[in-house]
């Protein structure tokens, strides 16, 4: 078994998809910076306000991104097995499935802000300026899962460019009105973090009318339209979804509520932890988007090569992938190391606030190898091969067992110092880095969602007869 796939066809075709995405990520992640450096010349109150308020979107994404996966997972192997229509209707399913969940988001966002606030912070001015933003925020939902249910899908088959072209748009239209409606200018009201959360919301509703354009009129290779939305969920790929897609939605839920509850904690360590880490977080996302990139582009490439019926490439795929996931873990972090400093120089925080940033942009450099581990191989390459039993449990686990109970105790009863909390918090990283390690190598992560066990061994006799 060969660690190095030597046909250049796979890194085209990985570079063709991952490189998009890549970019697409940090352009996502600029808008974040810009958010966090523009709402920083208000104080952090605005900046913490503002990424506490996010957690109730975040939590919404982290669900439907979980939705959208898990449909992925199918979407992916039926276009190896070159069939648009099972993609139609997993795609129809996946957005009444979004749409219920956007509904109930919106409406908890709508009706107890502050409620939900109270959840992450005990200081005041902070529940009141979060509860402003996200009385904004709460009406992106149902825009953002159609678009994001949309960009999932679509990037199963191999269309990626035009998510580049849409999010290039959606960020020169966020810090124009980022610009205009957070400090006054061109003849708008000066609005501060209300003024962000609706420069985000026109952002959005302009994302969106983007991939609906696409979708419903350019797109020919689903060939989905509107009246496909209203027809009834087919009970076989209902089953087969239930069995492959739902433990992706689950491991989704329960991650994210485990990373509600790390937000928790370092909101009840002051409002200096929470505004340290924003500005950390940004530096993270920016110096990691090409391992979502590829781990995103390893997903799609072993669903396709598993839905062609080619295992074992599939298998010699992974292990390529593995070596590159260690090779990017560590010119992340090398990059991360170098920008730490203007970057954090950048925001307008207190001495306290820059310290606490230092301590854990310390530790990020460290913990960024591991990231890239575990989102290369288990998010990507496990996921996409229909492993996703395995990725729930040590993703589940990785969070209830390590992370938020180490974090917890680390942070608010023993109240260690600022790079050991944030090692302890993010402790499951290195526990399910290490054991999808040993699932990539033990090669039982291949699951054939698509297939009968007939059609599977029909499927490994003709690989094994090609040679």
């Amino acid at each position: 078994m060969s660690f190095w796939v030597k046909d250049k066809a796979f890194y085209k075709k990985m570079a063709a998809i991952a490189i998009p995405l890549a970019l697409q990520n940090l352009i996502n992640v600029g808008v974040s910076l810009l958010d966090t450096v523009m709402l920083g010349q208000l104080g952090e109150i605005a900046m913490s306000g503002s990424s506490l308020g996010n957690q109730i979107g975040f939590i919404y994404q982290i669900m439907n991104l979980g939705l959208t996966a898990g449909a992925g997972v199918l979407t992916s192997q039926y276009w190896g097995r070159k069939d648009p229509a099972s993609i139609r209707k997993v795609m129809s399913m996946a957005y009444k499935i979004s749409m219920t969940l956007a509904t109930i988001f919106t409406v908890l966002a709508l009706t107890i802000p502050d409620v939900l606030m109270r959840f992450y912070t005990e200081e005041p001015a902070v529940i009141e300026a979060g509860a402003q933003y996200l009385r904004i925020i709460a009406f992106t939902y149902w825009i953002s899962g159609f678009t994001m249910t949309s960009m999932s899908i679509l990037r199963t088959v191999g269309t990626v460019k035009i998510t580049l072209y849409m999010y290039i748009v959606s960020f020169f239209v966020n810090v124009f009105f980022n610009y205009c409606l957070i400090f006054g200018h061109l003849g708008f009201p000066q609005l501060g973090i209300v003024g962000a959360a609706i420069a985000t919301l026109i952002a959005r509703a302009v994302e969106c009318a983007i991939i609906v354009v696409y979708v419903f009129r350019i797109d020919k290779k689903i060939c989905f339209r509107v009246q496909d939305i209203f027809q009834k969920i087919d009970r076989e790929i209902l089953e087969i979804y239930m069995r492959y897609g739902a433990p992706v939605l689950c491991n989704e839920m329960l991650w994210s509520i485990g990373s509600t509850m790390l937000s928790v904690i370092m909101g009840h360590m002051g409002s200096s932890f929470v505004a340290a880490n924003s500005i950390c977080q940004v530096i993270f996302q920016c110096t990691s988007v090409i391992n979502q990139g590829v781990g995103q582009a390893a997903g799609v490439m072993a669903g396709n090569t598993i839905g062609e019926g080619k295992y074992k490439r599939a298998r010699n795929q992974s292990l390529t992938l593995f070596v590159v996931s260690i090779a990017f873990g560590i010119l992340s972090s090398m990059v991360m190391f170098a920008i730490r400093g203007p970057v954090i120089d950048c925001y307008k925080v207190t001495e306290e606030t820059r310290m606490i940033a230092y301590s854990i942009m310390d530790m990020m450099c460290i913990l960024v190898l591991f990231q890239a581990i575990s989102s290369i191989n288990m998010f990507g390459t496990l996921r996409g091969g229909g492993d996703s039993k395995f990725v729930l449990f040590f993703d589940v686990t990785s969070m209830w067992f390590f992370s938020v109970p180490l974090g917890w105790i680390a942070g608010l009863v023993l109240h260690w110092p600022v790079w050991l909390v944030y090692l302890c918090l993010r402790s499951g990283d290195i526990f399910k880095s290490v054991a999808c390690v040993f699932r990539i190598l033990s090669g039982k992560w291949i699951k054939d969602v698509t297939r009968s066990d007939e059609e599977k061994e029909e499927a490994q006799k003709e690989e094994i007869e090609q040679g």
